[in-house]
């Protein structure tokens, strides 16, 4: 707690301590207000018989934790997460992609798209090619290792609905 000693200065910086004061003294009825709240919402919600959180929290935490064992600390997460999801599932739907499919789908930044797509094509997971028919345009895909990381990713994802 503040100490409601009068200070040494002008009366504005007393009348400043004596609210803060004030204030924080009344954050203990606050905190149990809060408190009462959310019992009563944890009381009004129904949870499916058996349903625990803390079950699909540490699925969620051990996937993030196999991202990022497959992909590295760079690449598991973000902006290179999303565009890996994108192309794999282009890949399953064997459908061609553009460059500009892929920012659009990923609702990034042109540019920072264009930034990923360099660094995930440097580490190999994915290729780009031009278009011969059409200079302005660029395909892109995953690479055999992008693949086969992926499936490798979903293979031991898939009990858990909550992989991507």
């Amino acid at each position: 707690m503040f100490d409601t000693a009068p200070v040494t200065g002008s009366s504005k910086d007393a009348s400043v301590r004596l609210r803060v004061v004030a204030a924080t003294s009344k954050l203990p009825g606050l905190t149990r207000t809060m408190d009462e709240e959310l019992a009563k919402v944890r009381r009004d919600t129904a949870h499916p018989a058996g349903f625990d959180l803390r079950c699909d929290i540490r699925i969620a935490r051990g996937l993030r934790n196999l991202r990022k064992t497959l992909l590295g600390p760079d690449l598991y997460s973000g902006a290179p997460w999303e565009i890996l999801l994108y192309l794999y599932e282009s890949s399953v739907l064997q459908r061609r992609d553009t460059v500009g499919n892929v920012t659009t789908s990923a609702d990034l930044p042109p540019t920072t798209v264009l930034r990923w797509i360099d660094r995930l094509e440097q580490h190999r997971l994915i290729c780009t090619h031009d278009d011969h028919l059409d200079a302005r345009r660029r395909y892109v895909e995953l690479t055999e290792r992008g693949r086969e990381l992926m499936s490798i990713y979903f293979s031991g994802a898939v009990p858990h609905s909550i992989a991507a």
